[in-house]
């Protein structure tokens, strides 16, 4: 009897493993991120020669690929409620992510080839969704914090419904911590965040190999009748957060004490079109 129940376990537990394998990206599970090599101004740029510069190309998966259009269960993009894909030039989402003691930087770079955002919810249109399960255990059940960032319609104000739906410490604050450009001639939206050690909720300055469960998921709409609001989606590992608040689905995220090394007098020239032709 006590054989059969150990048998039992440790075949529930090879089942448990096999299906978070299902949803594991082979590749792409974890980011490695690199400290802050200059200072970031919350601005929406992403092409200047601040903190971001070299980012974007240097981390990569283990496939040698950058944290773009990443895959997860089969899909670049997932349409959702009749949406429809046409490619990576209709939406596509590209990420980085640096950090200092005191906060946690991310920059998130999407190719959309129109911005839509006609509903009051920050998520139910082009707009991010971010969530950050603290622990680094990714296991079921561990509350998260959940903040949505659109802008408006008009691509040009953030929209403050639900910007922090369930804060980890004191919110965000748009202006401070959150800028979001619209370009409309590149068809790209620029998301720059900051999240201070203090709204993450840790209590000590961060460090060298500190690890967190992240969720990223970029909703889109477009102008086309029947395709506005929330009609599909990118990112990594979007599942933590559509479908349910899945900590278990969430990436892991462990800081590193690797940091670019800018030449004043040769500085990176890298720009968001050079990073894209990387692919």
């Amino acid at each position: 009897m006590r054989r059969t129940m150990i048998s039992c376990l440790i075949l529930l537990f090879l089942m448990t493993v096999a299906a978070q394998a299902q949803w594991r990206s082979k590749t792409h599970d974890m980011y490695n991120a690199l400290q802050k090599p200059a200072d970031i101004k919350i601005d929406g740029d992403l092409e200047d020669k601040e903190g971001w510069e070299g980012v974007f190309e240097t981390v990569k998966g283990t496939d040698g690929k950058i944290f773009c259009g990443v895959e997860y269960e089969g899909n670049v993009f997932q349409p959702h409620g009749g949406g429809n894909w046409k490619g990576p030039d209709d939406h596509e989402t590209c990420f980085a992510i640096v950090w200092e003691p005191d906060a946690i930087y991310i920059a998130l770079s999407v190719t959309d080839d129109e911005h839509e955002h006609a509903a009051a919810a920050a998520w139910n249109g082009d707009g991010a969704q971010l969530a950050f399960e603290m622990t680094g255990k990714r296991s079921a059940g561990i509350p998260m914090g959940l903040y949505n960032i659109g802008l408006d319609d008009d691509g040009k104000n953030i929209l403050p419904g639900a910007l922090n739906e369930r804060p980890l410490g004191g919110g965000i604050v748009a202006g401070e911590d959150i800028a979001v450009v619209r370009n409309e001639n590149e068809k790209q939206t620029y998301y720059e965040l900051r999240f201070t050690a203090k709204e993450i909720n840790q209590n000590q300055p961060f460090t060298e190999g500190f690890k967190f469960g992240l969720g990223i998921c970029v909703n889109d709409g477009d102008k086309a009748a029947g395709q506005g609001g929330q009609k599909g989606w990118s990112g990594w590992y979007t599942h933590s957060i559509v479908f349910g608040k899945n900590s278990e689905k969430t990436g892991l995220v462990v800081l590193t004490d690797e940091t670019l090394s800018i030449d004043p007098l040769n500085k990176i020239t890298t720009t968001w079109g050079n990073i894209k032709s990387l692919k």
